[in-house]
């Protein structure tokens, strides 16, 4: 850990500290996870993980204090301790002549001793590749740095984002967004996506790479589709942008159209004290009211970022990915209002940003 060696280099901003007491977890190139202060703007921990850590998913243990991540190439599911940087629980999930990868689906059972990911396997023949059923695997957490499967299920094919519930339910983006018993692997539809009965609408298209929302305890993708004027399709009257919600408290699940299509955007996010206001990012930052479906602001951003996040007080916004460094934003003017910068100069690609709250 040298989080005293870059704590002043990596003090970039110009805006006096919130009162929030957030951190800030993330990954970069080339192996190392960070935890900066995002009062101060500094580095409270920079933990080399020895392996490829992008494209960079993590899912953070109830009690904040386990950052896991997916790493080596998706492969490994690994857990370290953001306080210390001690590694505390390692999942390497390819064996033998099979490779399993997790493309991004991650998640941490709400009371803490369980992770969850959807691997793919793939058997290397001499001849060919053979692609095998994807596997729902329960992990013990407190499985330490030999961890196997304690349960595995048949899962959907082209499962990516995951997220649990408070009533002990895991949901997995894909096709659909899916409900999974992680005891009995049990699996239901809890939102139609490319089976949705909207006649007008054509199928939507769905970005699930990003798991935000875990401060507001929902799981939130976008989609766009097109909206035609009638079922027989011909003429279309909007291409637009909505949100699939599931509340993490509560299970409920909410899916609405919230704006024409006018940017392209990669990610999203709530604040939990003001959740009406939706703010996207791409090559732009937008907010929008989702109860009146206004278009708030939008303002353009010196680069492209992947990635956003909204303060534990709803007061600051974060955008992160794509390069090495972390943009501050005021929520309600969208004004910037600084930057951290990621001390290995390393890009962040398009890693999660968690904001985890302190106190």
């Amino acid at each position: 850990m040298k989080s005293a060696f870059f704590a002043a280099a990596a003090f970039c901003a110009s805006a006096l500290p919130l009162a929030a007491g957030d951190l800030l977890v993330t990954v970069a190139r080339p192996s190392n996870l960070y935890v900066f202060d995002a009062d101060t703007r500094s580095v409270k921990a920079d933990c080399d993980l020895g392996a490829n850590v992008t494209p960079g998913v993590i899912a953070m243990s109830p009690d904040n204090r386990i950052a896991y991540v997916l790493l080596n190439h998706w492969q490994d599911v690994v857990g370290v301790d953001i306080g210390t940087c001690e590694k505390v629980f390692h999942a390497a999930q390819s064996d033998g002549d099979v490779s399993r990868r997790s493309l991004a689906s991650l998640a941490v059972s709400k009371d803490g001793s369980q992770i969850y990911t959807v691997r793919n396997p793939v058997r290397k023949l001499t001849d060919r590749y053979e692609v095998m059923q994807p596997e729902f695997a329960v992990y013990d957490a407190s499985a330490g740095l030999e961890a196997e499967p304690v349960a595995i299920h048949q899962a959907p094919r082209r499962s990516t984002l995951m997220a649990s519930d408070r009533n002990g339910q895991v949901y997995v983006a894909g096709h659909d967004i899916y409900r999974v018993d992680p005891a009995t692997g049990k699996t239901e539809v809890a939102i139609a996506n490319a089976s949705w009965d909207r006649p007008a609408y054509s199928p939507p298209d769905v970005l699930a790479f990003w798991p935000t929302g875990s401060q507001n305890d929902e799981m939130l993708l976008m989609y766009t589709a097109a909206v035609f004027t009638d079922e027989t399709q011909q003429e279309m009257a909007d291409f637009v942008w909505g949100y699939q919600s599931v509340d993490l408290t509560s299970g409920e699940t909410e899916i609405a159209d919230f704006a024409s299509f006018e940017v392209l955007m990669f990610s999203a996010a709530r604040s939990a004290t003001d959740p009406k206001h939706l703010y996207g990012v791409y090559t732009q930052l937008s907010k929008h009211n989702l109860e009146t479906r206004e278009l708030v602001k939008r303002v353009d951003l010196p680069h492209t970022y992947y990635v956003i996040n909204v303060s534990s007080d709803g007061q600051e916004i974060y955008v992160g990915g794509t390069n090495d460094d972390i943009g501050i934003y005021d929520s309600e003017t969208l004004e910037r209002l600084g930057e951290i910068r990621v001390p290995s100069g390393g890009d962040m690609s398009v890693s999660t940003l968690h904001v985890v709250p302190q106190g």
